[in-house]
């Protein structure tokens, strides 16, 4: 694959690069091998488009939705379920550089070393889901995410399309095609067959993932690395490393617009391509041996606090088929069955678990100057509600839905990537959100949540999603208005909860802002909850992504530290007895009394013995408050620091039957791991070179020129116009002085 090259540009009053690299006090003819970072931006992944780099990359694909009522299953609609429900317009000329042979250098000043860089191909999807008892309303959306498929240097499955297998998911099997399709075809007692493709798709489509139809870096293809491996700026007449393509080059200034600082990347095509790959990068993914493993409702025992999909089976993806008992032998048929999903990312900074696609349960952050000594869990788990906070709420005319009873089993995998740089994944489907997508991505000192939120109006109380803490390990709770912190102890600092409904008095478990602990919107406020001791520190930040999401402006803050709180779900300080139930349901209640009884409570306990009395708000001596046992402090489930968004009166942002993005809310959570020695606000306490806050209130900008020129590219406005009118002057004088000394030469 040939490069275009550009003709160099004598230095001028544009000089980018020169100019960036005088104010951060270098100069091409000084080496500088200091990191140009401190250790919060380095932190931060860098994310390039092909657009940004015009000579590697062409035109990108695209295609349009198969229109109404295709993807529904109302009267007329097809009841197709596919991710691909659209047409492709022919494929552009694949004109741009080959994926497999970029690799990432940086200069120290005398010689070049090779950093990670990974490159992940994306295109259109077109998701619907006929199968859901709402693919009614949603039809086809189409979204822009990423080519699942493997390649050289990274690993992947687009595991929506594994829905054959009897005991394990997998792809069709080309061997024996003829037989998995005909098996999967067959209508189910829900009426519908578990392979209803779109009218596009073939039956080989199913034996492995959709690669981009541009097979070359194009416009929307993303080329990622970590900012902590920039490095010096090279000399222009500096060789390129040893093996790569001449004329292949590109710089990629990466500015700090709070301090001027400035790093540098360089790309290079090699033949051979990156060193890095899938085994030796930043991040692993794992998946669990049994991720594939088929289950359904039925594998747990009703009220068991595992038991996954419980509630509106109707909704998802309902896959008819076989489920087996552990040891590779069918037991029965079910019409609504799922894999696990179960995976553990792991980093040097970080360990995280998920036992599902909704199920994030385990987070712990390395301990102070070491690598991969993870401290202790700091979550409870992530958690997902609808329409109200907590099962006792009568807010809601609905009902109750959250992260395990409901959304677990009523999504499904949309695919996985794993690179040298970060891993990826994105579920599919959350009940009635048919076309709802939550795309997880992992960096080796971050990861990041992003949620693409299609769904019908939701009254209030409308949507959270948050974290919830271990009792006892977490420490303390920083945010904008509250930088000396607050102790995470279950008792309430933020007073922002309309716990019942005036007058009637009947429960509510609505939490509104409060303007004395916390600003009113959730974007770009960043958050902070520290553990104990060197437990480690996660810092959070919540932006919104597209012009579709400002139609919904209505995402305040959610923070509560209540351990008296039973919101219906979680793992700590004890497993949930009948998740998703009410306090008041009869199973809940004996579920609580029977764990503690097993935990050193007498046989005689009662639920009425229960009494949640945390921080000793009934004022007991202190040596009296200390000897009580759990259930006489927080015997229930709890909310320690749990923190987060809460959409208020979700609009209908399905995109109704466009089938391209109209009103749906696009937004993201980041979340830094930052390894501490004792509980540290690293948000906003007053060092800009250690505030992670602002990796997202204000990015890093990073600008790509070919590599020797020194003249800006067409896409200059990506650095702030602040930071480049005091580099225009600085260019013009060093570029003029370096060209002179070169003629003298």
């Amino acid at each position: 694959m040939s490069v275009s090259s550009r003709r160099p540009v004598a230095a001028a009053a544009g000089l980018v690069v020169l100019a960036a690299c005088a104010l951060a006090g270098a100069s091409p003819a000084a080496a500088d091998a200091a990191a140009p970072f401190s250790a919060s931006r380095g932190d931060a992944p860098v994310v390039l488009t092909g657009a940004q780099i015009p000579a590697w990359s062409g035109p990108a694909a695209d295609g349009v939705a198969t229109p109404y009522p295709s993807g529904s299953n109302q009267v007329g609609g097809d009841k197709v379920r596919s991710a691909h429900n659209g047409t492709m317009a022919p494929a552009p000329p694949a004109i741009g550089a080959d994926p497999d042979q970029v690799s990432a250098w940086k200069w120290s000043g005398t010689a070049w070393t090779e950093v990670p860089v990974q490159v992940d191909q994306k295109f259109p999807y077109f998701l619907a889901n006929g199968h859901s008892d709402f693919g009614f309303y949603s039809g086809t959306d189409k979204e822009l995410t990423y080519a699942w498929a493997p390649d050289k240097h990274a690993t992947g499955e687009e595991a929506w399309k594994k829905i054959f297998g009897e005991c394990k998911a997998r792809y069709a099997d080309a061997a024996t095609l003829t037989t998995d399709i005909a098996k999967a075809s067959v209508n189910s007692s829900n009426g519908f067959p578990s392979y209803s493709p779109s009218a596009g798709e073939t039956p080989a489509d199913y034996t492995h993932a959709m690669e981009d139809p541009v097979p070359t870096i194009d416009a929307d293809d993303e080329i990622a690395f970590q900012a902590g491996d920039a490095g010096s700026l090279a000399a222009p007449t500096q060789a390129p490393p040893a093996g790569t393509t001449p004329g292949s080059g590109q710089t990629v200034a990466v500015a700090d617009p709070t301090t001027g600082s400035v790093g540098y990347v360089y790309l290079f095509l090699k033949p051979t391509g990156s060193k890095f790959n899938a085994a030796n990068g930043y991040v692993q993914m794992t998946r669990d041996a049994t991720a594939d493993e088929w289950i359904d409702r039925d594998n747990f025992a009703n009220g068991s606090t595992e038991q996954l999909g419980s509630s509106n089976t109707g909704y998802g993806p309902n896959l008819s088929g076989t489920v087996c008992d552990g040891t590779g032998v069918a037991t029965r048929t079910t019409k609504d069955r799922f894999p696990r999903d179960g995976m553990t990312v792991t980093t040097d900074r970080y360990k995280l678990r998920a036992t599902g696609r909704w199920m994030v349960r385990d987070y712990s952050v390395t301990k102070p100057g070491t690598v991969a000594n993870y401290g202790p869990d700091l979550i409870d788990r992530w958690k997902g509600r609808a329409f109200q906070q907590s099962p006792d709420s009568s807010v809601s005319v609905v009902g109750f839905e959250d992260e395990q009873v409901n959304w677990e089993a009523n999504g499904g995998l949309l695919g996985w990537r794993q690179g040298p740089v970060r891993a990826i994944r994105e579920i599919w489907g959350a009940d009635s959100g048919t076309n709802v997508t939550k795309t997880e991505t992992y960096y080796k000192n971050t990861d990041v949540y992003r949620y693409r939120v299609r769904v019908h109006p939701i009254p209030p109380d409308g949507l959270y999603t948050s974290w919830d803490y271990n009792k006892g390990v977490a420490s303390k709770y920083y945010n904008t208005l509250k930088p000396a912190g607050v102790d995470v102890d279950g008792v309430n600092d933020d007073v922002g909860q309309l716990d019942s409904v005036p007058v009637a008095g009947n429960p509510a478990f609505v939490d509104v802002p409060d303007p004395t602990f916390d600003l009113v919107s959730s974007v770009e406020r960043p958050e902070e909850v520290a553990g104990k001791g060197d437990a480690g520190a996660v810092a959070y930040v919540f932006e919104l992504k597209g012009a579709t999401s400002a139609s919904n402006s209505a995402a305040v803050p959610y923070y509560r530290d209540d351990a008296c709180l039973d919101d219906g779900t979680g793992d700590n300080p004890i497993p949930r007895p009948k998740p998703g139930e009410s306090s008041t349901d009869a199973g809940t209640q004996a579920g609580y009394v029977a764990y503690w009884k097993a935990h050193g409570a007498p046989p005689t306990l009662t639920y009425g013995d229960l009494v949640c009395d945390p921080g000793n708000k009934n004022n007991l001596p202190a040596a009296v408050y200390a000897a009580l046992p759990d259930w006489k402090k927080t015997p229930f489930q709890g909310c320690f620091s749990c923190h987060g968004t809460h959409f208020f009166f979700t609009h209908d942002s399905d995109n109704g039957t466009a089938g391209v993005p109209v009103d749906e809310v696009d937004g993201q959570q980041w979340r830094y791991a930052i390894p501490e020695t004792q509980p540290t606000n690293w948000i906003g306490g007053g060092d800009v070179n250690a505030n992670y806050g602002l990796n997202v209130v204000t990015p890093l900008q990073a600008h790509v020129v070919p590599y020797g020129e020194t003249a800006p590219s067409t896409d200059v406005p990506e650095v702030p116009v602040a930071i480049l009118l005091p580099l225009f002057a600085v260019a013009t004088i060093g570029g003029t002085t370096w060209a002179r000394r070169r003629r003298k030469a």
